[in-house]
């Protein structure tokens, strides 16, 4: 059983890397590919798993928690790179923010199920306001040396998966999402929204496949950013664990919890990369840790069927 939930994970990314080798997919056509994800395909799932969410002040606790959270792993990035200049200058965001739509839902949905991904949005709301706020301002200042108060709210509103988020909140807090599902045109908006988001999981390791480099100059500097993030979030989640385990005291609340901290940083960060070199330094660090959040699945699949 544990085979049957691991290989197509590991032969989705391994089709990815092949994808890369071959020129099956030309870099434009995976830009292509990496657009339809997060312009349409994972806003509305999104959408769809925060407005059939039910909201609490558990919830709003869980929240908080992990702003907390994110703005530590942010702050201890930027200490790091303040003591070991070496660490680069893109560092710091490459320690904190988590790729939960690309990635966690679709691991988190092979572990647990659809019908239980309202944990993982849960614990994904507070990053998804960290990185449209904080973190995208930081990273354009570190970049260009300024941001635009103007230019970052910019980018929050033309970014479909923060309406995703927004409007799923705004229905799921009007608790309608439920009568209305059990309608004929509820039936047919689950048909389109299973029609639409059936494909992510597979697009986003084909993806993750594909920006995967063995250069050995490459991995011993992305090495240490993947290195430092392991530990920063281990450390995190640790503290999590000890203090508030009550609030995480379910099976699947705890899978939740791990597979989040333990997932890459956000799949945007590549795109304000200023050279090439950046770029491929980037996108690897990322690849090579989404690698390690695959392990981290399959530890969780195996210890959920012991």
């Amino acid at each position: 059983m544990v085979l049957i939930k691991i290989s197509p994970v590991i032969l989705m990314v391994l089709i990815g890397f092949f994808c890369r080798k071959t020129e099956m997919i030309t870099t434009e056509g995976m830009e292509g590919l990496k657009t339809l994800a997060t312009s349409l395909m994972l806003p509305v799932l999104l959408f769809h798993t925060l407005a059939t969410t039910e909201y609490t002040s558990a919830t709003i606790a869980v929240i908080g928690i992990m702003l907390l959270a994110l703005s530590a792993a942010f702050i201890i990035g930027m200490l790091i790179k303040r003591a070991v200049p070496s660490a680069g200058i893109f560092f710091p965001f490459l320690v904190t923010s988590f790729e939960g739509g690309m990635l966690g839902y679709p691991l988190y949905a092979v572990l647990c199920g659809e019908a239980r991904l309202s944990n993982i949005a849960t614990l994904d709301i507070a990053n998804t306001i960290f990185v449209f706020t904080v973190f995208l301002a930081f990273l354009t200042a570190s970049v260009n040396g300024k941001v635009q108060p103007s230019e970052m709210i910019s980018n929050v509103l033309h970014s479909p998966v923060f309406w995703g988020v927004f409007l799923g909140i705004a229905v799921g807090v009007t608790g309608v999402a439920g009568s209305f599902l059990n309608t004929m045109a509820g039936a047919l908006y689950t048909s389109a929204e299973d029609m639409i988001t059936s494909a992510l999981s597979a697009v986003i390791l084909v993806v993750v496949g594909y920006g995967l480099s063995f250069d050995r100059a490459v991995l011993k500097k992305c090495g240490k950013a993947v290195a430092g993030r392991m530990v920063i979030q281990g450390a995190i989640l640790a503290v999590i664990m000890i203090l508030l385990k009550d609030m995480f005291a379910t099976a699947e609340m705890k899978t939740a919890l791990i597979l989040y901290l333990f997932l890459p940083p956000t799949f945007v960060i590549p795109a304000y990369a200023k050279t090439e070199e950046d770029g491929i330094y980037l996108s690897t660090t990322i690849s090579l840790y989404s690698v390690f959040t695959i392990a981290i699945f399959i530890l969780l699949t195996i210890n959920m069927k012991v």
